[in-house]
């Protein structure tokens, strides 16, 4: 059994870009119609480190060239990262001195080597560490929670900072054809964590889990685009996400109508889907995709960050989440 810890402050950040669905169906000219997104996806606008412009005139063609624009802009998974960590620090007022591990999820780092951790460690002024790239696409939140929770006492630092970053737009194609322009949004997130002192959640991971077998029904190529089973990842994706919410209530004794629900935000009809299976109180499932799009493993933790300050103390969370591997993960967490 995990050890439970603290998560202190949370913080996330989106480009400047934002892209709405008139802009992607008459200006970049995908077929399906806002009102097709709407109602398949439930997905208003999202957010590119790519500008309208470049969008419009390539429709991201080539993803190398994306690198290029985005870099030259001086929007990259590390820039939207340090933001993220920089908000979450400020919000429980721990120094970048005090950390002494990073732990980052980027899907498709923009550099190769090193890993992220370490150019957000330097970027933050973070001193020497364990600090690691630890990725498991869009569940990776899960899988850092876990990992921390598994951590014995003696290996823990003061404090701990775990990111998850990514820019999934500079991998979709805008083709008219495709419809993965109104999926993806680009953001980030981040958050303070520690053993020793108490914060604003307390975080109890319970299940995570990959199944290999399903490696090649969401991938994307070293150069190339997003690709993904959509129909077979709606499946895997709504029953595991209810497996798990079933799995945590039963572990900790939980009961529907008592507690906050959160799921990978992948996008709002499949939310629904999942809250209408399992008869969750609608007003108490925290939700940001309509308004992000689906921004990968950030989309989750930013979302509670957007609502923290608005819980209570002892308000419960039951989060959820999924992503390529095929892996899954989830857990409780308490408003302290």
């Amino acid at each position: 059994m995990s050890t439970p810890f603290q998560i202190l402050g949370m913080g996330w950040a989106l480009p400047k870009n934002e892209i709405d669905n008139d802009f992607l169906h008459k200006q970049v000219g995908l077929k399906k119609s806002p009102e097709w997104c709407m109602s398949r996806l439930g997905i208003e606008k999202r957010y590119s480190v790519l500008s309208k412009e470049y969008i419009v005139k390539t429709h991201n063609k080539d993803p190398m060239a994306a690198i290029v624009h985005a870099r030259a802009h001086g929007e990259t998974p590390v820039t939207l990262a340090v933001r993220a960590a920089q908000k979450a620090m400020a919000h429980c007022g721990v120094k970048p001195s005090q950390i002494g591990m990073v732990v980052c999820n980027c899907d498709l780092p923009f550099d190769l080597v090193p890993g992220t951790a370490n150019y957000i460690a330097k970027a933050l002024g973070i001193g020497p560490g364990p600090h690691m790239d630890m990725n498991t696409a869009c569940s990776s939140f899960a899988r850092h929670m876990m990992y921390l929770g598994d951590l014995r006492d003696s290996a823990w630092p003061e404090f701990v900072l775990t990111v998850q970053t990514g820019c999934y737009t500079t991998r979709t194609d805008y083709s008219p054809e495709n419809f993965d322009g109104y999926i993806w949004g680009d953001g980030a997130a981040a958050q303070i964590c520690s053993l020793k002192h108490k914060g604003r959640l307390k975080v109890e991971p319970i299940v995570f889990a990959t199944e290999p077998q399903g490696a090649d029904d969401v991938k994307v190529d070293a150069t190339r685009h997003f690709w993904q089973d959509g129909s077979k990842i709606r499946e895997f994706s709504i029953r595991r996400t209810v497996e798990m919410f079933e799995a945590v209530a039963a572990a900790k004794k939980l009961f529907a109508e008592d507690v906050y629900t959160v799921t990978h935000q992948a996008n709002y009809v499949m939310q629904e889907s999942i809250i209408g299976h399992l008869n969750l109180p609608k007003e108490h499932h925290i939700s940001n995709v309509k308004t992000q799009g689906n921004i990968a493993s950030a989309g989750m933790p930013s979302a509670i960050a957007q609502k923290l300050d608005k819980l209570k103390k002892g308000d419960q969370i039951v989060y959820a989440v999924l992503g390529a591997g095929l892996a899954w993960g989830g857990g409780y967490m308490e408003v302290q």
